[in-house]
């Protein structure tokens, strides 16, 4: 059977109470709401995309073909669950603006052979790549709709800020603690300054105050969804707005996984404490629905419901799920608290 997109149930929620949606997110419901890729009349796979990972590259049929972003099923390399459920997080806490938009998606039977078609006619080298082909191809055999998510097309101007990763820091990467937004982002440091210039690349400058923000909203991601691979290189992007400013533009958020042990969060939370305010207070908010449901938030009375919503929709139960990720947002806030007594005011960029 083919998938359409009906709804964005996350989205729609903060849309119908008020909250106000990033004009790139709104421009990315329109454009996949109803989308069905089964329909070879109207949809196209031309190509595939990822490094490691191994996406498909969505088109229109059209004379002037139009992207519709990616597919990203399940591999070593890439979760969709998070790629989804850190983007209608990030919306939550008012940051869908610097978030690559992505979407629930199950690809049918004939997007399916495409895939595999391509797959099947395109030279795939290196161990992790050809492990993953492996893995995606016995998912289409079993001939079930093949999980995963759509992602939006990257923006033209992104490019890798590797200078701010030590790439080469066990296990598996970690941030700069030289690099100056790392240095804001620790409480005991100088607060970043507001209308400074800072600039982060040749070609990309931002406001220092700004930069810091977003950056900091990254790393407190990073840590409720158990990243482990922002720092192995190419996956801290930088891009600029239509005025030529540059903000942080998070584009690959699937090497994540909502792992048993707590580690890979503990681990990310060593790395900063200083913290955007008010997605720390959203976050509490989601913390304390999680833990009794029947307070309701964004009109859910389900936490089961909300999470899978959230998108973490496949692969573990929703039960876990909601007590990994509430544990998880739990040592945050801990941390957070800490931070907050030993430094007050200074534990917090507003």
């Amino acid at each position: 059977m083919s998938y359409r997109i009906q709804s964005y149930p996350i989205l729609d929620a903060l849309a119908g109470g008020g909250g106000t949606l990033h004009s790139e997110t709104l421009e990315w419901m329109k454009k996949w709401k109803g989308m069905d890729l089964d329909d070879s009349a109207k949809y196209q796979f031309t190509e595939l995309s990822g490094s490691t990972s191994i996406n498909l590259r969505i088109q229109t049929v059209a004379a002037d073909p139009k992207s519709r972003g990616s597919f990203v099923p399940r591999n070593g390399a890439a979760n969709p669950n998070t790629e989804i459920a850190y983007f209608n997080m990030a919306a939550i806490v008012g940051w869908d603006k610097i978030y690559r938009p992505a979407a629930r998606y199950e690809l049918g039977p004939i997007a399916s052979a495409a895939f595999k078609k391509l797959i099947d006619s395109t030279r795939i080298t290196g161990t992790q790549r050809r492990e993953n082909m492996k893995r995606i191809l016995a998912a289409i055999a079993t001939g079930s709709p093949l999980k995963g998510a759509v992602k939006a097309k990257k923006h033209k101007s992104a490019v890798a800020l590797d200078s701010i990763a030590n790439t080469g820091a066990s296990p598996n990467g970690a941030p700069k603690s030289s690099h100056p937004i790392i240095a804001y982002l620790q409480a005991g440091s100088s607060m970043p300054v507001a209308g400074k210039e800072q600039v982060l690349k040749t070609g990309y400058k931002g406001d220092a105050y700004e930069l810091a923000r977003e950056y900091s909203v990254i790393m407190t991601l990073d840590s409720v969804f158990q990243q482990w691979d922002r720092y192995s290189g190419g996956n801290v992007v930088i891009s600029n707005d239509k005025d030529g400013k540059a903000h942080f533009y998070t584009t690959d958020n699937g090497g994540a996984d909502i792992n048993k042990t707590s580690s890979w969060t503990e681990r990310n939370l060593g790395w900063f404490s200083r913290y955007e305010r008010n997605v720390i207070a959203k976050l509490r908010e989601i913390y304390d629905f999680l833990g009794n449901p029947s307070s309701s938030y964004l009109g859910y009375t389900d936490a089961n419901k909300f999470i899978v919503d959230l998108g973490l929709y496949f692969e573990l139960t929703p039960e876990v799920y909601v007590e990994r990720i509430r544990r998880n947002i739990g040592l945050l806030l801990n941390k957070v608290q800490a931070v907050e007594t030993k430094y007050g005011p200074k534990a917090y960029l507003e």
